[in-house]
């Protein structure tokens, strides 16, 4: 089966491969290592992370404690420092009510006064709230708005002693210009026992309780933790707002404070604990990942360069074989590897010089082929030549010779001149001008003959004498005494120039136009044929076989020859 050949495939790829061999070698060496130390080092953490949460968690509540106690001393000293002063008759003339006199306003002064020494930074508020709504002390209070508030309700009305009332909201204080904490811890000192006209009045103590909310903060968020904090007789005094049924496999410490015998509770679920030892598994699961990949990123790259100059080689050998000799392997060292590169150096360079040497006789062929082409057509051109002269001098002994004569030289001079095998067209169109001019003289004017070519073509390159054959092969085979039209159009086809060259006379027999451009071919001189195939082979040679000469002719109505040839614009 298919699926069974790639596996067999696949499990003896190692032995066939260099690469794959080293490749596995190195991961190997690397892999169990890196498997024995992240185990020891997971274990080892993993009793570091308990231990440490067990000590961190103790630390946290003996600093909490601590805070606590500081906040509850302080509150209960000032507690008993206004109870103190109050108790006193001496210096106590308050009535609890607004003062109607000037004494009394005196003693409401002295009093707020007393009230404000009393305060520090964490202090809020301090003040005395009479039975009839008024109070003492400062900032502002709406009293109206205190006395609903819940936890002022909840005081048992024949409380004695320290009332705390818990964490709660600053909503009865009306001035908000002095940066009110969100939430304050407050203590009610009920005055139970007073004689006079402050009677059941209340002391009111509130401290801010940001620093103890961040401290709750840690140990909930930190520790993952559920705090509750109660009182002597059991009321809760503060309780992390989420619900959670405790289980037996809490972590749980419990400290009393000893300025107000409250006691807090910091239950810290089991789940946390091993959620801490699951996050350095899976730390050490992906470190070990890490390196793993690392290792074979690394194993990879060190096989590659091992093996990379061997499959260089045999690639630029693959790229010599299929002619692509520009093909070098870069020598980076001096090993074995490096010797077999620059030996391979050497192989492509000297068969790379023996192929331009065999280029280069081809082009020598090439252009002695192109020679004896071009020789071939003058003789052709003198001897027709010669003897229309010859012709002309015995019919009419007119002075039109001179002109015939010298409209020859001209024609001889484009053509004798083999220095350049390509010229621009301008100057193959003026040798076809004075071989006109020599029809001229011969046939007067029985024939026409039109140009049609954009001025910006007339610099781009054609073979030398591929125009004039042509047109001699017209007058001599196509017309009879000279009568007849000739076009001449050179048009651009993308990259390509393509020229078409027709007249109106007798056209070219089938059988003869199908052994016109044939090679292998006898052609004698002055047997016809012999200027179309010359020209034809001309563009074949200087510009591929893909190139050249297409001739459509039918009896008696004419010819019409096609030659294609890349568009190349002759250099100054």
């Amino acid at each position: 089966m298919a699926w069974m050949q790639h596996v067999r495939s696949f499990i003896y790829y190692p032995r066939r491969s260099l690469r794959m061999k080293l490749f596995i070698f190195f991961v190997m060496v690397a892999t169990i290592p890196l498997l024995i130390l992240g185990y020891l080092s997971f274990s080892k953490s993993s009793e570091v992370v308990e231990s440490q949460m067990v000590q961190y968690g103790q630390s946290t509540i003996t600093q909490l404690q601590a805070q606590v106690d500081a906040y509850s001393g302080q509150m209960q000293a000032t507690t008993r420092f206004i109870y103190s002063y109050l108790l006193d008759p001496i210096s106590n003339v308050l009535d609890g009510e607004e003062p109607t006199s000037y004494s009394h306003f005196l003693a409401q002064e002295n009093f707020n006064r007393l009230l404000d020494s009393h305060k520090t930074l964490d202090t809020t508020g301090i003040y005395v709230v009479t039975p009839s709504g008024y109070y003492y002390g400062s900032p502002q209070i709406d009293v109206e708005q205190l006395i609903n508030q819940k936890w002022w309700k909840e005081i048992p009305e024949d409380y004695k002693g320290a009332y705390w009332t818990g964490i709660h909201g600053t909503s009865p204080y009306l001035a908000r210009n002095l940066n009110l904490p969100k939430q304050v811890i407050g203590l009610v000192f009920p005055l139970q026992g007073q004689y006079g006209s402050l009677k059941n009045s209340k002391i009111v103590i509130e401290m801010d309780a940001s620093k103890l909310m961040d401290s709750f903060d840690l140990i909930e968020h930190n520790l993952h933790s559920f705090l509750t904090i109660t009182d002597r007789s059991g009321r809760v005094i503060y309780q992390t707002a989420q619900n959670r049924e405790n289980h037996k496999d809490d972590l749980v410490w419990k400290q009393q404070l000893e300025s107000n015998h409250w006691t807090i509770e910091v239950r810290t679920p089991f789940e946390p604990v091993f959620q801490e030892t699951l996050t350095i598994r899976y730390f050490t699961i992906a470190l070990i990942g890490f390196a793993l990949l690392l290792s074979l990123l690394v194993s990879y790259l060190f096989s590659a360069r091992i093996t990379r100059r061997i499959i260089s080689l045999k690639n630029n050998m693959q790229l010599v074989g299929i002619g692509k000799f520009h093909s070098r392997i870069e020598p980076e060292t001096e090993d074995e590897l490096g010797r077999l590169g620059g030996s391979f150096n050497k192989m492509v360079e000297q068969i790379q010089e023996l192929i331009e040497e065999v280029k280069q006789k081809e082009q020598l062929k090439k252009e002695a082929e192109l020679r004896a082409y071009h020789y071939q057509i003058n003789p052709h051109l003198l001897l027709n030549t010669l003897n229309m002269i010859q012709w002309q001098a015995k019919m009419k002994g007119d002075e039109d010779i001179r002109g015939m004569i010298y409209h020859l030289t001209k024609v001889l001079e484009g053509n004798l001149v083999i220095t350049e095998e390509l010229i621009s067209i301008q100057r193959e169109m003026n040798t076809v001008d004075n071989y006109l001019k020599i029809q001229e003289v011969r046939y007067g004017h029985a024939f026409s003959f039109t140009f049609d070519c954009d001025e910006a073509l007339f610099d781009c390159l054609i073979p030398r004498m591929t125009l004039q054959p042509l047109l001699e092969n017209t007058f001599f085979h196509g017309f009879e005494d000279g009568q007849g039209n000739i076009t001449l159009q050179i048009t651009p086809d993308g990259e390509d120039l393509v020229l078409v060259l027709e007249d109106d006379g007798q056209g070219i027999e089938e059988t003869r136009l199908k052994m016109l451009l044939r090679e292998n071919q006898p052609r004698a001189l002055g047997g016809g044929g012999l200027g179309c195939f010359n020209v034809d082979q001309k563009f074949k040679l200087h510009f591929g076989r893909q190139y050249g000469m297409l001739i459509t002719s039918e009896e008696h109505h004419g010819t019409r020859i096609t030659i294609r040839w890349p568009r190349i614009v002759a250099t100054s």
